[in-house]
């Protein structure tokens, strides 16, 4: 049993709610054999503080340590992080009014910082002298106070931001993530990136003989 090959797939972060970390909470466990397969998920390697919310960084090294004092001889390759960024949120009660007020007040601050930086982006351009020389230049008159391209370029910016953000109401138009899922993404690998080269800097980090 102890000369079987383990294959560990870590992620970069990982967010779980119950106190005690194991090994399966933190990465993907193969090996031909199903016994120790179990044994080796069910490895305990920390105990969180029921008090608050917080996070640990663990070396891949420390999971590895743990699974030789089981298994002494047993060869593990390791196919994913070497680094793991664990968040331990401790369990509440929804308020759904709660929910309700926090996305309700971020739909006004996107909307009203959506209307504004478009303004702002149409006052630079002076889009007002723009649509009067593009209605001279087609129609031969000047151009009245208020128009139909005014109309066209309201109904082209709102389809545009639709197609562009991949969203209407709670439909995608297709299957590739938006641009604000991979900028999100894209965030949340750099922040859990400096938070572990933060803990490693600051030797917090629980790694082998800790």
């Amino acid at each position: 049993m102890s000369h079987f090959v383990v294959y560990l797939k870590a992620e970069q972060s990982v967010c779980i709610n119950h106190r005690k970390l194991r090994i399966k909470d933190l990465a993907q466990i193969y090996c031909s054999n199903p016994e120790m397969t179990k044994t080796i998920e069910n490895i305990r390697l920390f105990t969180f503080s029921n008090e608050k919310s917080s996070r640990e960084t663990i070396s891949i090294l420390k999971m590895i340590q743990e699974i030789k004092a089981i298994y002494k001889d047993a060869e593990i390759y390791n196919l994913g992080e070497q680094d793991i960024l664990v968040y331990y949120k401790m369990p509440e009660k929804k308020n759904k009014l709660k929910e309700k007020l926090k996305v309700g007040a971020i739909c006004l601050i996107v909307f009203f910082g959506s209307g504004i930086s478009i303004m702002g982006y149409n006052n630079d351009v002076d889009l007002e002298k723009v649509f009067a020389k593009i209605y001279l230049t087609t129609m031969g008159t000047e151009a009245p106070v208020m128009n139909f391209m005014y109309a066209f370029y309201a109904v082209g910016l709102f389809i545009g931001m639709i197609i562009f953000f991949n969203h209407a109401s709670r439909k995608r138009l297709s299957d590739e993530p938006t641009p604000v899922e991979v900028q999100m993404r894209m965030y949340e690998k750099n922040v859990n990136s400096a938070l572990i080269t933060g803990s490693g800097r600051k030797e917090e980090e629980l790694d082998v003989d800790s």
